[in-house]
């Protein structure tokens, strides 16, 4: 008999609370409703920072290359050379991607061509690598650094020292591609 009036009391506050509101199905299913929006909104803000992060991370790789790039303007331009205070166009872009990002190219521009990924001249963006035909070989001869705004910075023979050139007349006459390493 003590059970059953357990039991009759149990039913009769679940009733009551039931018929209050305090247990709801319909309550409880948009309120678990409204916690999944909470958390997904949630999701979709840290994907977005994660988003931003990459976006400054891979900007400040490439202003690391400019940079080391910049910092060896004017130096002096020799055939077969690979630093100690004078590069060819290979040797200077090896030199900057080891100094800048520790990333080790190979020590020749055609090899160094072929290290990334092949993208057209308006897919460049600063830190990139452009690669030229300047022997008329049909492979690559010669290599660069793109800076943006259609210029490049390399070590040039016709100068005698690392310069910034046009990607234009000449230069663009003889472009084969740009490279994607980042």
């Amino acid at each position: 008999m003590k059970k059953i009036k357990i039991i009759i009391i149990f039913l009769l506050l679940s009733l009551s609370l039931f018929s209050s509101g305090e247990i709801s199905f319909r309550k409880q299913r948009e309120k678990v409703l409204k916690e999944q929006q909470e958390e997904d909104k949630g999701e979709q803000k840290q994907v977005k920072r994660e988003k931003i992060t990459t976006t400054n991370k891979e900007k400040s790789i490439r202003q690391a290359i400019l940079e080391t790039a910049f910092s060896k303007m004017g130096t002096p331009y020799i055939y077969g050379a690979n630093g100690n205070g004078a590069y060819d166009c290979s040797s200077y872009v090896q030199f900057v991607y080891k100094k800048s990002i520790n990333v080790n190219l190979p020590r020749v521009s055609y090899q160094q061509a072929e290290s990334g990924k092949k993208v057209k001249v308006n897919q460049l963006k600063a830190g990139d690598l452009v690669a030229f035909d300047t022997l008329n070989k049909g492979r690559i001869s010669h290599i660069g650094i793109y800076i943006g705004d259609n210029q490049f910075i390399h070590a040039s023979s016709g100068y005698k020292k690392v310069v910034v050139s046009q990607l234009e007349g000449y230069y663009a006459d003889k472009f084969k591609y740009g490279v994607k390493i980042l």
